[in-house]
């Protein structure tokens, strides 16, 4: 390939779906071209845009007159090699999703800017030879200094710059000022590796851990995906670790995703104490430059485990050695705007294409997930039992229909919270509504407190006296008389706003705290909420689905779901299983010690056969159950399926656009695909915009991705796609 016919087709972060042709730039080294590179480029009206070269070709479709040239090269290096580019190719091609965006939501945001990233150097610092501390009092050094001093004596061996300064922020003029006196001295590890050391297991493993450590290393160098299902406290981190002592100590990687950012600190905290190597943290609560430099770790080996959320099933790695998504279950691991990916699903794809193994971890399998393992694809290990001497919780479901209820609590409930207290035990209560009234009616004329732009109920949160739209976010003062008729209105329905507000009332002396959305906003928020509740510094925690997921509450011997009813009658066909998912996980935060635990279920519907099945046979026997359902309907896990969402201001052009959408794919596809609808979707109108779907099925994968491949074609072509925004949802888990 001479210089002269060098074509490079590169990916650009927009809604069209597919690559565009430049000219290398003139004074560009054609050798040190290779797909992976970013690259700067003028595209439209813009003129430095960042692109990722995807091929080199000697050949274009395009006029070789007409095509631009690249402005420069960004990086000496590709920063995405062929094996991490052709997965985001793979995803691309199956979400049918435009490889511009999925290459730009895959990266760290810096190495999204149009700027040269240079590979990571950090700075290690350690005590000179000739330091000693007694003597630093006679020199002039500041607080911080001294503090700097007293941490690299006490821990002995060098640590970053990194490290130094989330310790002791601006740490870096201090640094400088130590070495400029000959206090410290500097050492540059360009990616440098510490030793591998990891403790020993500090607890006892029962048979059926061992069992499940043991059929996991048996397959560590090839590919295999596990399901180790395990009732709630019984020992799966264990069973990672145990596992993952065998993968670092071969010189290999471990990913391990987590569905929340705040079970990150407990187990980033677990990890430290075990493994004495480099960790590399991604979630969306770290500052830009602290996700490049995780990123680099990973990307160059010297990070040996890799700790995330979502996103981080998109982070490199140098040698991968396992695969373990903690809650495989989790509605989060779920993009559900712009790339709609799903982080589990990537995570397989990738151990497959890695010759690795992973294991899926969950206490209440999806049932996409169960039914691969009915069906051998995936290996899959029980573990029946809790570790050590915790032990299963008793059920105790409090029917409150015509019963005296103080706010949300029946006073049932709180006899049990106050005989938990006196016995100096912790108490957790759930309630997945934050807010302190979810509807403001009017009994008089019956006029409602509405959200302009979604036409749903406003909800009255007292922290701050103002009405909040859940959905779009908008907020207003709040008002307490009817517009209409001027008559005081009421206040329907229960946040954890009210919970709390109670609690104060009937137990004045008590420590309460409140996790949600709206208490967690700042920065190690979550953080000091677990570290408090773990010291026994508060006595009862309300909260969201925030404190369901995987939290070790060793004190906690009454976990109560305050409002059990919802999702029994929903029109989602994941409805129940979300419901089954959502009551074990609650649950399993109580009797995690060596006290005994009680769940209890206020509900309105205590015969409920839900319930019942739950509580008597468990979650598995309840699922099974539905994949029977499921299967008889067609429906996913036995079907395969996509979701076209369109929207709009104008709900004209939303149903003239979906409906000719719908008919051009009846006429591509004929009988071989299931349509339902066009329908307005279940909250219709979001943001200001009116929202209409599209249900796809099919029974075979393969076929439904060909016609929808053709389909995307046609209808990008339409007059008013560009009047309309629209996406499709592969393998949709939120019908909303």
């Amino acid at each position: 390939m001479t210089v002269k016919n060098i074509f490079l087709s590169v990916a650009i972060p927009t809604p069209l779906r597919c690559l565009f042709d430049y000219l290398p730039d003139k004074n560009t080294n054609h050798k040190i071209l290779k797909p992976g590179l970013r690259v700067s480029v003028s595209f439209g009206r813009q003129k430095n845009v960042t692109g990722f070269i995807v091929s080199i070709n000697n050949k274009t479709d395009h006029p070789e007159h007409k095509l631009k040239r690249i402005n420069n090269i960004l990086d000496d290096c590709p920063i995405i090699n062929t094996e991490h580019l052709n997965l985001l190719l793979w995803a691309s091609n199956y979400y049918h999703h435009p490889i511009g965006e999925v290459i730009h939501n895959a990266l760290p945001a810096l190495l999204r800017k149009n700027i040269s990233i240079t590979n990571y150097e950090d700075s290690f610092w350690s005590l000179s030879k000739n330091n000693s501390l007694p003597n630093v009092n006679s020199k002039k050094i500041s607080p911080t200094q001294i503090k700097i001093l007293g941490h690299l004596k006490k821990s002995k061996v060098s640590i970053s710059q990194f490290d130094l300064n989330k310790i002791f922020p601006g740490a870096k003029r201090s640094l400088n000022a130590l070495e400029k006196r000959g206090l410290i001295r500097k050492e540059t590890k360009k990616n440098s590796s510490n030793l591998v050391k990891i403790n020993k297991r500090a607890v006892k493993l029962n048979k059926d851990q061992k069992k499940a450590i043991n059929t996991v290393c048996n397959s560590i160098n090839n590919h295999s995906v596990f399901l180790l299902d395990g009732l709630t406290g019984s020992g799966k981190t264990e069973v990672y670790m145990s596992v993952m002592d065998i993968v670092i100590k071969s010189g290999k990687q471990c990913l391990v995703l987590l569905p929340e950012i705040g079970l990150t600190p407990q187990l980033i905290q677990r990890f430290k104490d075990r493994f004495k190597v480099d960790i590399a943290i991604q979630h969306s609560g770290l500052s830009d430059i602290e996700r490049l430099k995780y990123w680099q770790d990973a990307k160059t080996g010297k990070a040996k485990i890799i700790l995330g959320t979502r996103s981080a099933v998109w982070t490199p790695l140098l040698n991968p050695g396992i695969y373990i998504a903690d809650e495989e279950h989790d509605l989060s691991y779920k993009q559900h705007n712009g790339f709609q990916y799903s982080a589990r699903d990537l995570m397989i794809v990738r151990a497959k294409r890695d010759g690795v193994p992973a294991i899926l971890g969950s206490a209440t399998p999806s049932l996409e997930t169960l039914n691969n393992a009915v069906e051998s694809k995936y290996i899959h290990l029980v573990l029946p039992t809790r570790a050590g001497v915790a032990k299963q919780p008793k059920y105790q479901l409090l029917d409150i229909q015509n019963k005296k209820m103080y706010g949300p609590l029946s006073q049932m409930l709180i006899d049990e919270i106050k005989k938990n207290l006196e016995l100096n035990n912790q108490i957790l209560l759930f309630l997945n509504r934050r807010g302190y009234a979810t509807h403001l009616y009017c009994h008089h004329c019956g006029w409602k407190a509405q959200c302009n732009r979604c036409e749903i109920p406003l909800t009255y949160h007292k922290s701050n006296n103002r009405l909040n739209c859940h959905h779009c976010g908008s907020s207003k003062k709040n008002i307490k008389d009817c517009p209409l008729c001027k008559s005081e209105l009421l206040r329907l329905g229960h946040g954890t706003e009210r919970i709390e507000e109670v609690l104060l009332e009937k137990f004045p002396k008590v420590n309460i705290a409140r996790i949600d959305r709206d208490t967690t906003q700042k920065k190690d928020s979550m953080n000091i909420f677990l570290d408090r509740m773990h010291s026994g510094n508060i006595d009862i925690l309300v909260g969201t689905q925030m404190i369901a997921k995987g939290h070790h509450f060793p004190n906690v011997t009454l976990a109560a779901i305050v409002d059990a009813d919802r999702g029994l009658f929903s029109t989602d066909f994941r409805a129940t299983e979300r419901l089954a998912q959502l009551f074990m996980q609650v649950s399993g935060r109580t009797g995690r010690g060596k006290k005994k635990g009680t769940v209890i279920v206020q509900t309105y519907n205590p015969n409920h056969p839900l319930f019942h099945n739950l509580i008597k046979h468990g979650y598995n026997h309840l699922a099974k159950s539905l994949l029977k359902e499921r299967k008889l309907s067609s429906l996913p896990p036995h079907s395969h399926m996509a979701l076209l969402r369109v929207e709009a201001h104008n709900i004209e052009q939303v149903k003239y656009f979906i409906k000719n959408a719908s008919m051009r794919l009846k006429q591509l596809s004929g009988d071989t695909l299931l349509l339902f609808g066009p329908v307005p979707a279940l909250i219709e109108k979001y943001g200001g915009r009116f929202r209409y779907q599209l249900i796809i099925q099919a029974t075979n994968r393969k076929l439904l991705h060909a016609h929808l491949d053709k389909w995307l074609q046609k209808i990008e072509k339409m007059k008013n796609s560009k009047k309309v925004r629209w996406s499709l949802d592969i393998d949709p888990q939120n019908m909303n």
